[in-house]
C-alpha cells in the first residue's frame, strides 16, 4: 500500500510540474490549465500558512498557560498577533484594502519599520566588533580586508563629522557597494537560480521526492 501511494504521489507531482512548465512554453494550449493550477497552489500555500500561524499561536498559548520559561515573550507575540489581526480587520471592515489600509500601514511604519531599522543598526555595530575581534585573534589578509570594507562602508554612509560627504570615502564606498557587493550578490542569485533549476528537474524526473515516498 505504501509503495502504491508513493508511486501515485510521484505521478501527481511530475504531471503537475510538467503541465505548469508546458503552460509557459505553450500558453495557447496549456495556459488556462497552468493558471488554474497556480491558483490551487496559492490557495494551498495560504491554507498552510494559516495552519502554521494557528500552530504557532497554540504553542505559545500553551507556554503561557503552563508558565514555562520565556512565557513573557510568548505573551508579547500573542498580543502582537491579535493586534495585527484586529487592525487589518478594522481596515477590511472599513472597506479598505486590508494590509494596504490606514491602520495596517500605521502599524508597519510606526512599529515594524523602527524595529527593523534598530536591528540593522545593531547588526552594523556587531559587524565592527566581530571584525575587530577576528583581526585580534587571527590577523590575515582576508580579516584585514573585511574590517577595512566594513569601516569604509559605515563611514561613507553616515554623516559623522562629515565623513559621509568626503569624496574619497564616497568613491570607495560606491566601489565596494555598487561593484563588489552587487557582483557578489548577483553571483549568489545565479547560484540559487541554477540550484532551483536542478532541484526542479530532479523532482520532475522523480529523483527527489520532497513530498514523501
Amino acid at each position: 500500500m505504501k509503495t502504491i501511494l508513493s508511486a501515485a504521489n510521484a505521478v501527481i507531482a511530475i504531471a503537475s510540474g510538467l503541465l505548469v512548465l508546458l503552460g509557459y512554453f505553450l500558453p495557447n494550449i496549456f495556459g488556462g490549465l497552468r493558471d488554474q493550477m497556480l491558483l490551487w497552489a496559492i490557495f494551498l500555500a495560504a491554507f498552510a500558512l494559516l495552519v502554521g500561524v494557528l500552530n504557532l499561536a497554540g504553542t505559545h498559548l500553551k507556554k503561557v498557560t503552563t508558565r514555562q520559561r520565556g512565557a513573557g515573550y510568548s505573551i508579547v507575540l500573542l498580543i502582537s498577533m491579535l493586534l495585527t489581526l484586529a487592525l487589518v480587520g478594522i481596515d477590511l471592515a472599513g472597506g479598505e484594502n486590508g494590509p494596504a489600509g490606514f491602520w495596517s500601514l500605521w502599524l508597519f511604519k510606526n512599529i515594524q519599520m523602527p524595529i527593523e531599522i534598530s536591528l540593522i543598526a545593531v547588526l552594523a555595530i556587531v559587524l565592527v566588533i566581530m571584525a575587530a575581534r577576528l583581526l585580534g585573534r587571527r590577523p590575515n589578509t582576508f580579516s584585514i580586508i573585511f574590517l577595512l570594507t566594513v569601516v569604509i562602508v559605515l563611514l561613507g554612509s553616515v554623516p559623522l563629522y562629515h565623513f559621509g560627504s568626503s569624496a574619497p570615502l564616497t568613491t570607495l564606498r560606491g566601489l565596494a557597494v555598487n561593484l563588489l557587493a552587487v557582483g557578489g550578490m548577483r553571483g549568489l542569485l545565479l547560484g540559487v537560480a541554477l540550484g532551483t533549476i536542478a532541484t526542479g528537474l530532479r523532482v520532475l524526473m522523480g529523483a527527489d521526492r520532497p513530498y514523501g515516498g
